[in-house]
């Protein structure tokens, strides 16, 4: 491998590096309430590149600060990173630290397998110095946030800052930044949701990166610190899910397979959405000792458009739609429709009718 650093870097100059393959993404479906507030997306699970002018500076500067903290400097690998990573290895007698740049994250995640061999490294490599050739260092950035993975099923920045915080990436304060940027190491591990103190020891780790790069002060280290953001143990429109699988079926028998991103207007409402199922929840749980485990709510208004469907009480635990997929026989409930059909034709309450 230092080999193959070395030959890179004596031969830069050279035009004889492979060809970048395309860079693909499939089209995404985004659906969104009356009120334009976004229930889901469907369809490919990354999203386009990350604005970065509309990020706060904080943010990008996390994720270099512990990822690759000589980004700006370097042309795709860190021969001093490599170098620190094989002496760190050989005093340990085993490989502790990784030494891939940001350029080689995203060239694996683009173009490679997570493959642990010499020839997968190569290949990274070499991707890595085109990518840096063929585009700016912003563009790789950006299109970096955009695809590594967070955990909880959240993949880019974007994403991410709406799973665990239920913001933008725009609004993400210092604290917050360095939480997201935290996970990257490992995401099951450093899960904010699931593993909130490791998640803690692992930000401030990036917090004092920030403060070493100069990114940040010591004062701002300190009241970041002081912070406590609240982590959203399931997603904000979690209940909403399964009115956007029933759409997103019908939308696909409408369109057929999208050949650019779509954004779907719905007419749900996501205020009542989350009230009916908080009010689904409350009565499985005042029923649970007759054995009710699951509930389903279906709200139209008086045209006919739908403002809340709620499928079940956990969609992470059950992705089966009750309100839409499941058959009973309907039972005493058909029996008003019946009457009012009777009544309607002149039946009176007092006549007896032979149903045998």
């Amino acid at each position: 491998m230092i080999a193959l650093v070395a030959a890179l870097s004596l031969n830069l100059a050279a035009p004889e590096l492979p060809p970048l393959p395309p860079i693909r993404r499939d089209p995404q479906v985004t659906y969104v309430d009356r009120s334009g507030v976004v229930l889901g997306v469907r369809g490919g699970r990354y999203a386009p590149p990350v604005d970065l002018a509309s990020l706060p500076a904080h943010v990008p500067a996390a994720f270099i600060s512990i990822e690759d903290r000589r980004f700006y400097e370097h042309v795709g690998f860190d021969p001093m990173g490599i170098a620190r990573a094989v002496v760190v290895g050989l005093e340990k007698g085993r490989p502790t630290q990784g030494a891939s740049t940001i350029t080689q994250q995203l060239a694996r995640n683009l173009f490679l397998s997570s493959d642990r061999t010499i020839e997968r490294k190569a290949n990274e490599l070499l991707y890595a110095v085109q990518m840096e050739r063929t585009y700016s260092k912003r563009q790789i950035l950006a299109l970096y946030l955009s695809r590594v993975y967070f955990g909880s099923g959240a993949y880019g920045l974007e994403a991410a800052s709406q799973r665990f915080f239920n913001k933008p990436a725009g609004k993400l304060s210092v604290r917050e930044a360095a939480m997201l940027a935290a996970v990257l190491k490992s995401p099951t591990n450093y899960n904010p949701i699931e593993q909130p103190e490791r998640s803690a020891q692992r930000t401030a780790l990036v917090l004092d990166a920030m403060v070493e790069t100069g990114a940040s002060t010591p004062a701002d280290r300190s009241r970041a610190l002081a912070q406590a953001p609240r982590v959203w143990r399931q997603a904000a429109g979690a209940s909403a899910q399964y009115f956007v699988d029933w759409l997103d079926g019908q939308t696909r028998r409408l369109v057929g397979t999208p050949k650019h991103d779509l954004v779907v207007e719905t007419t749900l409402d996501l205020p009542l959405e989350a009230a009916a199922a908080e009010q689904a929840k409350a009565v499985v749980e005042r029923y649970r000792g007759q054995a009710a485990a699951q509930a389903a709510v279906v709200s139209v208004d008086g045209a006919g458009r739908i403002r809340a469907l709620v499928g079940g009480v956990d969609y992470d635990a059950s992705v089966f739609n009750r309100a839409v997929q499941a058959r009973r026989q309907p039972g005493s409930t058909f029996k008003p429709f019946v009457y009012a059909a009777a009544l309607d034709k002149g039946v009176m309450p007092s006549d007896v009718i032979v149903d045998g």
